[in-house]
């Protein structure tokens, strides 16, 4: 898992310190403060206030969207009994946090941060006897998450439960819990400190008002998993739909506010894009990616990213539009991706029937493999994806004059 330790040590996009935030004790000369990152409004910000949605990004329900939208002073995510993310589970959240001028908020490795919000759980988003989640940490290339709030049933009890996760062995373990419904329809506050490292901490407290519920801390755990990327917090309603008893529902956050540690990690100026002739990154502006797909950092390729979580599904994809030709006719176009093991591309030009590409290589390093393609004169559209598997992750593509 950290094959690239130290290639990226600096790697980061974080927007410059704001005013500090007033500590709530006293605060020793020279010694770090709580600096106010993020802190944003739903009328103001609306859903741009996070990095990316997942709304019904399936598309199982488009008659029910937006399932997340601003209500009032709260942002408000909708599960309804159609929605699906798979066979057996829905999906609708939003992720990691972005500033005003759009960049993302990055929290990486060794830095402290401190989350907090107001949350409304009413009495129809009950626990479940199968997963039930309504915060998540995770980082954008691993699959299991780094840290969760859920909703379990336990000994019959329906419990909110904060939990954090072991990589080597994919095991949730729950470390404060309170009963889940004297706080249902009802205004309730949730503060989540937590230090990204391999030696970090998580700190989950859970006020009714004035009340704490809980306050509870879980020390010396792995909450730094990724070399490349970053820790991202994660809102809304991801649920199996396995539990028997499901009702429509909905969830409702306001007052976010994220606060960092110390001063804001420096921004890093990424390597440039290849501006050669024919050169298209993937994770250039314009094109789309669609489901799980998404830009990501890598220190190996150009422009410093790649697109990763392409295939395995009819809703995972990526497409690089623009692709330019001056006449019609076939050229030789080179794809560029980093390859763990034997992966393949379906690639579709212009939506045509998909030309199968097989590439073998590893995830350390940029493999190429060259394929004919049918351009017309002017602009194309060139995607990439797979139904089966898992396709590699891309770089960027050259098409030959």
């Amino acid at each position: 898992m950290r094959r690239f330790a130290g290639a990226l040590a600096a790697l980061a996009l974080i927007l410059p310190a704001t005013p500090a935030a007033h500590a709530a004790e006293p605060v020793a000369a020279g010694a770090p403060r709580w600096e106010t990152r993020w802190n944003p409004s739903p009328w103001r910000d609306g859903v741009n206030a996070f990095e990316a949605l997942e709304d019904d990004r399936r598309g199982s329900h488009p008659e029910g969207q937006p399932h997340i939208y601003v209500q009032g002073n709260a942002w408000r995510f909708d599960a309804h009994l159609e929605d699906r993310d798979g066979s057996d589970r829905m999906r609708n959240e939003v992720r990691g946090m972005r500033a005003a001028d759009g960049r993302a908020l990055e929290m990486r490795k060794d830095e402290t941060w401190r989350i907090t919000y107001q949350m409304y759980i009413p009495d129809t988003l009950d626990a479940t006897t199968s997963f039930s989640h309504i915060w998540q940490l995770k980082t954008s290339d691993i699959g299991t998450p780094v840290a969760q709030i859920s909703l379990p049933v336990v000994n019959g009890v329906q419990k909110i439960s904060a939990r954090y996760w072991t990589l080597e062995d994919n095991r949730a373990h729950d470390f404060a819990q309170a009963d889940l419904e004297p706080i249902q329809n009802r205004w309730v506050s949730v503060t989540i400190e937590l230090k990204s490292a391999d030696d970090g901490y998580m700190r989950w407290v859970l006020r009714d008002g004035r009340r704490t519920i809980v306050d509870q801390t879980a020390e010396g755990i792995d909450l730094w998993w990724t070399p490349e990327q970053y820790n991202r917090p994660k809102w809304g309603i991801y649920r199996s739909i396995r539990s028997a008893g499901l009702q429509e529902t909905y969830l409702l956050i306001r007052d976010l506010k994220a606060e960092q540690l110390g001063p804001a990690t420096p921004p890093v100026k990424l390597p440039p894009p290849d501006r050669g002739p024919g050169a298209y990154e993937a994770e250039r502006a314009g094109n789309v990616w669609e489901g799980a797909a998404e830009p990501a950092y890598c220190a190996v390729c150009s422009g410093g990213r790649k697109v990763i979580l392409i295939g395995g599904n009819i809703y995972d994809y990526a497409v690089v539009r623009g692709v330019l030709s001056e006449t019609t006719g076939t050229r030789q176009m080179t794809v560029h991706a980093l390859v763990d093991g034997s992966q393949t591309f379906a690639v579709s030009v212009n939506g045509a029937d998909a030309i199968q590409l097989p590439m073998t290589g590893t995830k350390d390093e940029v493999t190429t493999a060259t394929v004919p393609v049918n351009l017309v004169a002017g602009v194309n559209s060139i995607r990439f994806y797979s139904h089966t598997a898992r396709s590699p992750e891309l770089d960027k593509i050259v098409i030959a004059p």
